[in-house]
């Protein structure tokens, strides 16, 4: 499920790393795919179109493969998805390098180059699935199955998203959001109409799909390259394996570091309660693909768009999604009490994990703020291992809050709390750290963000408490949370109004 588990991987750019916001500049007026950024709002609007669908999608899963799984083949099922989320560390930073290499130059040099990277990396990948399936021969049946469906996904996800990511990288988001939305069509379609719902064949069907996004996205970056003259670059810069590696694996090690702090509650879950039960945590943790999705699109397009501004106002692009946030927040919660009715009526069975889902939904709103705002503005400034260190400290209050939990005996919704009370803690500190270090983050609306994501919260809380009928609970949430919600949609209104003048002029 590609927004549930690693669509919050954030696409950086190169500017962010290894160049200077003037460059990004004179880049963006010399290159078709970056000539105007007034395009921020329409690639948002079509990436974020794509990742739409992918979230539909995402809560047809919710109701289509429970029903049609065992719980304890659903939990295994979810086992599986919980380590999908690092197979990025497979292609050790070769993909990420190459689209920090390619984001912001001209297309002529990612056609003179792809075709080398990708041989790269499906190299590095079939080395890996022969040496898993040889492996393999030792391992418990079900061991088995998850080692060589493991290295066969890795092969399929890194190389659909280096297709992905090149699509990116050229600006081309449209494509790019047609192949986020490919592999879940495929896998929801194929758990639907299969008649065989096994582990084995499920597991197929979701490395197929995968398989399939990647051919679709190969056809896509071929189509675009063939319309530009390939251009060689200087022979000072010239494209080599140990280069893309070196240059990849800052960021590489910052996404894993985001995955175990978003998602480290989960591997902890999975070690130590059974299959059966993990599936209910496996379960809250599906209806969560809005806020992955929020990170996913938000993230990728708004990083690409960032570089191009100068002083302030870069830092002020992204403070601004506070307030986009806040905003599909507020919204968010106000259908949650549907969702839980229709839960209870289709899947009985998984109703015991709609408290986890309460309680992973608060600190969405946070995560998605610390991988959006935070991470995006120490990516854009170039502070690369700033960004790990905070990702890294996410990772160690994540581990302690839900050690502490375990350490009481606490249900799994106390589990999921402490992991959101993480998550808060990190946006916390992340906040005063990151302003300690981007003086220009001082412009971030923090205390603001914070009083309207409490407010919605404790608006949710309180109307989960007040009544069982989802409609009364929706009426008493849309009373106490419209205020808030409102001072969010207005804010972000005025600031995304006004933003291409701001950005013409810093520019200028």
């Amino acid at each position: 499920m590609l927004v549930d588990d690693i669509g919050t991987k954030a696409a950086a750019t190169r500017d962010a790393l290894i160049g200077s916001a003037s460059d990004t500049a004179d880049a963006e007026l010399s290159s078709p795919a970056w000539a105007s950024l007034a395009t921020l709002g329409s690639d948002i609007s079509r990436f974020g179109a794509a990742t739409f669908v992918a979230v539909l999608l995402g809560a047809l899963q919710v109701f289509v493969i429970p029903r049609r799984l065992a719980i304890t083949t659903y939990g295994e099922y979810r086992v599986f998805l919980v380590y999908v989320t690092y197979l990025g560390a497979f292609h050790l930073g070769v993909v990420d390098g190459a689209f920090v290499r390619w984001a912001g130059r001209p297309v002529g040099i990612m056609a003179h180059e792809w075709r080398r990277v990708v041989r790269w990396v499906l190299g590095t990948h079939l080395v890996l699935v022969g040496i898993a399936v040889i492996g393999a021969q030792l391992a418990h049946p079900t061991t088995r199955t998850y080692i060589i469906a493991l290295a066969v996904c890795a092969l399929s996800v890194n190389t659909a998203t280096f297709f992905s990511f090149a699509l990116q990288a050229a600006g081309d988001f449209r494509d790019a959001g047609r192949v986020i939305v490919s592999a879940p069509v495929l896998f929801v379609s194929a758990v639907a109409f299969l008649p065989w719902h096994s582990l084995p064949v499920v597991l197929a069907e979701y490395v197929s799909s995968w398989a399939a996004a990647a051919l679709v996205a190969v056809l896509y970056l071929a189509r675009l390259t063939t319309t530009v003259q390939p251009v060689e670059p200087p022979p000072d810069d010239s494209i080599d394996y140990r280069s893309l590696v070196r240059i990849g694996l800052p960021v590489l090690g910052a996404t894993i570091a985001a995955g175990l702090a978003q998602f480290g509650d989960r591997i902890l879950v999975s070690f130590r309660v059974p299959v059966r039960t993990f599936a209910l945590y496996g379960f809250a943790s599906s209806v969560m693909v809005a806020a992955s999705a929020a990170i996913n699109a938000l993230s990728r397009v708004s990083l690409s768009h960032a570089a191009k501004y100068e002083g302030t106002a870069r830092a002020a692009l992204l403070g601004g999604i506070y307030d986009v946030l806040g905003t599909g927040f507020g919204t968010v919660l106000l259908g949650f009490p549907l969702l839980e009715q229709l839960v209870g009526r289709l899947l009985p069975a998984y109703a015991a994990a709609l408290p986890i889902a309460r309680a992973l939904i608060v600190g969405s709103l946070f995560w998605a703020a610390i991988h959006i705002v935070l991470v995006g503005t120490l990516q854009t400034y170039g502070l690369v291992r700033k960004q790990f260190v905070l990702e890294l400290g996410g990772t160690a209050l994540v581990g302690m809050a839900c050690a502490i939990a375990f350490a009481s005996h606490a249900p799994l919704w106390g589990v999921a709390a402490a992991a959101s009370g993480a998550g808060a803690i990190t946006w916390a500190l992340g906040a005063a750290f990151v302003r300690r270090y981007v003086p220009d983050a001082r412009t971030h609306r923090n205390l603001r963000f914070a009083a309207i994501g409490g407010a919605q919260a404790a608006a949710f809380g309180i109307a989960c408490t007040m009544a069982d009928a989802w409609v009364v609970r929706s009426v008493v949430y849309a009373a106490l949370a419209f205020l808030p919600t409102f001072i969010a949609a207005r804010a972000a209104r005025a600031h995304w109004g006004r933003r291409p003048t701001t950005a013409r002029r810093a520019i200028a």
